[in-house]
């Protein structure tokens, strides 16, 4: 029976005690130090994208700033209001401006049945004025027509658009020939706002 255990076996035992305790040295003294300062690494690489995205945002302050007072100075949208004081005058002159259009842009053919001025039930900001429309008329003036109200200063839109086509009378049912093209019943509301 040996006392003293063998050298060659001591040193391997020694060096891997001295590695363990340096193991837990550095996970209980460093470890930590080591893992906040990737954290932090970490976060400032973040920051610094974010504060590149800001400056990137905030060197467009100036030709923006620019750009904004340029459109509040040229007040191109003014124009597209109905330059009248109240809604009856717009009334008035949106069915004034409908008669005027179907003149020039439609044949004999077209036809205004009713023009009737309708008021907004719900409060907006600026007071729509609606009137209700129904006439007579070929697909093509009609399109025409309705190209100019919409394309026109002010502006004017054009909604609720019904066509009907009108159904065929038994004469024409009867005979051979092509029954002649009757105007379609067209319906729609057109609308603009006024200026307050």
């Amino acid at each position: 029976m040996e006392l003293v255990p063998d050298q060659k076996n001591g040193r391997l035992t020694a060096i891997l005690l001295l590695v363990i305790v340096f193991i837990l040295v550095y996970l209980v003294a460093f470890h930590w130090f080591f893992q906040r300062h990737a954290a932090d690494a970490e976060m400032l690489a973040d920051l610094q994208q974010q504060l590149a995205r800001f400056q990137a945002v905030a060197s467009q302050r100036e030709p923006l700033s620019a750009q904004l007072a340029e459109i509040r100075n040229s007040r191109g949208d003014a124009e597209l209001f109905l330059p009248e004081e109240n809604f009856n005058e717009a009334a008035a002159a949106l069915s004034e401006r409908l008669g005027q259009t179907v003149k020039t842009q439609a044949d004999e053919s077209c036809s205004i049945v009713s023009r009737q001025p309708v008021r907004a039930r719900a409060e907006e900001r600026y007071e729509r004025v609606t009137v209700n429309v129904r006439m007579r008329c070929h697909g093509e003036d009609l399109l025409k027509v309705l190209y100019q109200l919409e394309t026109g200063v002010p502006m004017i839109l054009i909604g609720d658009l019904n066509v009907l086509r009108p159904r065929a009378t038994r004469r024409n049912r009867r005979s051979n020939q092509p029954a002649p093209q009757q105007p379609l019943d067209v319906r729609f509301n057109m609308s603009g706002y006024l200026k307050q």
